[in-house]
């Protein structure tokens, strides 16, 4: 370590100043500190992280990729789904509303299940729900999204659909979900923890959570934190 004033090397410790080793230096007489690097990332490469992970890597490929820790990648997309606003619709009115639901695994691979609502014409995700696939999940997601206007809401024949949504506005057919399912593919190829059983799984419910709320958030074009 030199001299910030004379770049000489010749030195002597001159005591402790918060916390850090003070130095005077024998040619010129400055005093001078160590001064600490910081090892916080940029947040371009947190944004760069967030953006790989929307696009199908994995929390250790990220972290290879970037040369930093798994964990780190981990805690940045947390930090980022954390940071997100609920799902919101711009349109109180829907003319077709699509709902189904597909599996995913949680912990020691165990099968949740996630429910799903679309806008078959806004091309959009309504909102969404995590659990099991009972009647009570159902109407967990059927809470989030009856506060719209909407005209019809299609659904393959699983019966607890028939439990919660209005008879006269409900058509059951899988020739009418076309829209929802190819959204559901979408969350097979752009996030890792969700390509059927491998070895990127969610292995807490929360982390899922916040996976699909940002590539919902991120194909609704409305994750501002790329902005």
């Amino acid at each position: 370590m030199k001299c910030p004033n004379c770049i000489s090397e010749r030195k002597v410790k001159s005591g402790i100043i918060k916390e850090r080793q003070r130095y005077k230096c024998k040619d010129c007489g400055c005093n001078f500190t160590v001064e600490i690097k910081s090892t916080a990332k940029p947040k371009s490469m947190k944004k760069q992280a967030l953006n790989l992970y929307l696009e199908g890597l994995g929390f250790r490929s990220i972290g290879r990729f970037l040369g930093v820790s798994n964990v780190s990648v981990l805690n940045w997309i947390k930090s980022f789904g954390e940071s997100v606003a609920s799902l919101h619709s711009a349109k109180d009115e829907i003319e077709v509303v699509e709902l189904d639901e597909m599996h995913s695994y949680i912990g020691s691979k165990k099968y949740c299940w996630i429910w799903i609502a679309v806008d078959r014409y806004g091309k959009r995700f309504i909102n969404f729900v995590v659990g099991d696939r009972s009647t009570k999940t159902g109407r967990r997601l059927w809470k989030k999204i009856k506060q719209y206007k909407m005209g019809i809401i299609t659904s393959d024949y699983w019966k607890p659909y028939e439990d919660f949504i209005p008879k006269e506005k409900h058509i059951q057919s899988k020739a009418e979900t076309f829209t929802v399912e190819g959204y559901n593919s979408l969350f097979r190829h752009f996030l890792a923890r969700m390509r059927r059983k491998s070895k990127c799984y969610s292995k807490k419910v929360e982390m899922l959570k916040l996976s699909i709320l940002l590539l919902m958030h991120h194909r609704n074009n409305t994750l501002y934190i790329f902005n």
